[in-house]
């Protein structure tokens, strides 16, 4: 038998009480450091766009500044300040860890800064030393990558639920 759960009835009692009591503390403390993850909002922000999000990534609020810039050039500019936002949020995290669970739980923080950390890495432009050389833009006057042109039947219902999306 383990110990603390031995012959005698009183001290496997104890034994029982003191594991229940340190069950009941963890949750505590996960239920603490949920409600301050909860919390966090970052605010990112350039010429043109200011985001913020929450501790899931989830845009919260969103600013356009600049109206004279094109539907493109929002919409890239709003991606990247997105993922620079995101790419906070796991730093943000670890700090409400040591602040709710300190040194008493490390596998947990651990566990939690880690989750974080793969689901919002950061981004060249929020960590410099991780930056890369700018890729080649591609030619003027046409997409990137343009898409399969679809020619529709001359009896065009509206229903797509024979067609597919990916290709």
């Amino acid at each position: 038998m383990s110990q603390g759960f031995g012959a005698d009835p009183a001290e496997a009692e104890r034994a029982i009480q003191n594991w229940a009591q340190d069950l009941e503390q963890k949750a505590r403390r996960a239920a603490a450091l949920q409600q301050e993850i909860s919390r966090i909002r970052i605010t990112e922000h350039s010429r043109s766009v200011t985001v913020t999000v929450d501790a899931e990534g989830v845009p919260t609020d969103v600013r356009f500044h600049d109206q004279r810039a094109s539907g493109a050039e929002l919409s890239a500019e709003f991606m990247a300040v997105l993922r620079r936002a995101q790419s906070r949020i796991a730093d943000h995290v670890a700090e409400a860890t040591k602040a709710t669970l300190g040194d008493a739980d490390p596998t947990t923080a651990n566990a939690v800064t880690s989750n974080y950390r793969q689901r919002f890495p950061p981004t060249p432009a929020s960590h410099p030393r991780l930056a890369e050389p700018a890729s080649a833009q591609p030619e003027p006057g046409g997409p990137a990558h343009p898409g399969p042109t679809r020619v529709h039947g001359a009896h065009d219902d509206g229903d797509f639920s024979d067609e597919t999306f990916l290709n």
